[in-house]
């Protein structure tokens, strides 16, 4: 294990050594990491929670990233055609962009 200079007022790694720490020197200093605990983590795990990331291959199905439509409600009658309306207004809200004419 790589040992701080205690003659180096910098504390830096004494000149024989490698510059980089070894991995077990960087995994005692992550042991307490704040993970996931909020959003300003440092460090962060894979998965669907708000403070966690999403892997490369999620799939917005819930299981390893948050479901696509999570919390949207598509609402009004189909026989007045309000439910168009409700469709319409949770695209927009993910990011659609409206040009529909009446």
């Amino acid at each position: 294990m790589s040992v701080l200079s205690s003659d180096d007022n910098a504390g830096s790694f004494g000149s024989d050594e490698n510059p980089k720490p070894p991995n077990q020197v960087v995994d005692d200093f992550h042991e307490n990491s704040d993970l996931d605990a909020r959003a300003e983590s440092q460090h962060h795990t894979l998965g669907p929670s708000p403070t966690q990331a999403a892997p490369g291959n999620h799939r917005h199905d819930g299981g390893d990233s948050a479901l696509l439509l999570e919390g949207e409600t598509i609402s009004g009658s189909r026989a007045t055609d309000a439910w168009r309306i409700s469709v319409n207004a949770i695209l927009v809200r993910l990011g659609a962009v409206d040009n529909s004419t009446a």
